[in-house]
């Protein structure tokens, strides 16, 4: 099947493919293009507000930005906003579609607050309520799925923060582009199987439910590789983290019946602090080795962080529709999403 070009094309009916292959092509217009009009200040917290793939931002804000910036950071899906936001918070408010019920709730009462707002969306209420409101408003392309617009909803807010003099995103970005070009020549559509490593771990995966575990800047990475497998390959999926796996899933694991049917997936980094890999490997002797058939290892060694986090991203987005097509599933449609929102 994953070499079958022309079967592959006919699953895969809206091009999610196609959409994928320009992550890197993306970025960098993004980032060429980018204008924003915020009146600089110094907040005294950043709040990123959003559900589903937009909440996915921010947590991978937060897990690149923690140990680099002074302001902290928080991310927030629900209808509400934690009670500190207030006239010295930074509010990105984040949703694809501009209609998300939950973000739209949100952006109200970050309004009462008087918070410094910034809406991303491709069009919808949010855009409405931006223009009605005076909110700082950095729209995306339409007709995405919103998954797929991850660059569109990311990099204007490390661009809009390199702006505020918080972050300065320029030589990460760079470097960033030019790791997802290296990779996509690896991975694309058109590298056969046997030379494509992100097909190879699509066949591992397949028939199996994967549980994907993170450590420290790449637990929002193991978040989006879950979230992606429910979409994109239809398939139940779940993520945690090192070390806290170590304190209660690792007894579930060592005790369960059912535990050939998962399969863990490891993401590493040759430089990752010498406690946690000591934990993983520990782990994988005492527990995984005993319990399950294949355990799956991801490694990352590009130059930057940022560059780590978006070539595990862009690699696990093409794993999870490489294991859609094996599953002879169109990545695009989310019906079930779809139909509930109708319903509530």
């Amino acid at each position: 099947m994953l070499d079958d070009l022309k079967k592959m094309e006919d699953v895969d009916e809206k091009g999610m493919l196609k959409l994928l292959e320009r992550f890197p092509d993306q970025i960098e217009e993004i980032v060429s293009e980018f204008e924003c009009d915020l009146l600089p200040f110094q907040p005294d917290n950043i709040v990123v507000t959003g559900m589903g793939g937009s909440a996915i931002v921010g947590d991978t804000l937060k897990s690149f930005l923690a140990n680099r910036i002074q302001v902290p950071i928080a991310v927030n899906r629900d209808y509400t906003l934690p009670s500190f936001v207030d006239e010295n918070t930074l509010l990105f408010v984040v949703s694809y579609s501009g209609d998300t019920e939950e973000t739209l709730s949100a952006v109200r009462e970050g309004l009462e607050k008087n918070a410094n707002i910034v809406a991303i969306s491709s069009d919808g209420e949010l855009e409405k309520m931006s223009e009605k409101e005076k909110i700082v408003f950095l729209k995306a392309p339409k007709d995405y799925p919103p998954r797929a617009a991850f660059a569109f909803l990311f990099v204007p807010v490390l661009q809009l923060l390199s702006e505020l003099l918080i972050y300065d995103a320029d030589v990460d970005i760079i470097d960033a582009v030019s790791e997802l070009k290296k990779l996509r020549d690896d991975i694309k559509v058109e590298i056969p199987l046997k030379d494509n490593d992100a097909k190879k771990l699509a066949k591992r995966i397949e028939n199996k439910i994967p549980i994907i575990y993170g450590h420290s800047i790449y637990n929002a990475v193991a978040n989006r590789w879950q979230t992606q497998f429910n979409e994109n390959a239809e398939v139940l999926s779940w993520y945690g983290a090192f070390p806290e796996m170590n304190h209660n899933e690792i007894v579930g694991w060592h005790g369960d019946e059912n535990t050939s049917n998962f399969i863990p997936i490891l993401l590493r980094d040759k430089k990752e602090p010498k406690k946690i890999n000591k934990r993983i490997e520990l782990t994988k002797e005492l527990v995984f080795q005993e319990e399950v058939d294949d355990i799956i290892e991801v490694w990352t060694d590009a130059d930057t962080q940022l560059a780590r986090i978006l070539s595990l991203v862009y690699l696990g987005d093409y794993l999870s529709i490489y294991l859609a097509l094996l599953r002879e599933k169109d990545p695009s449609p989310v019906k079930i999403i779809d139909e509930l929102k109708d319903r509530l």
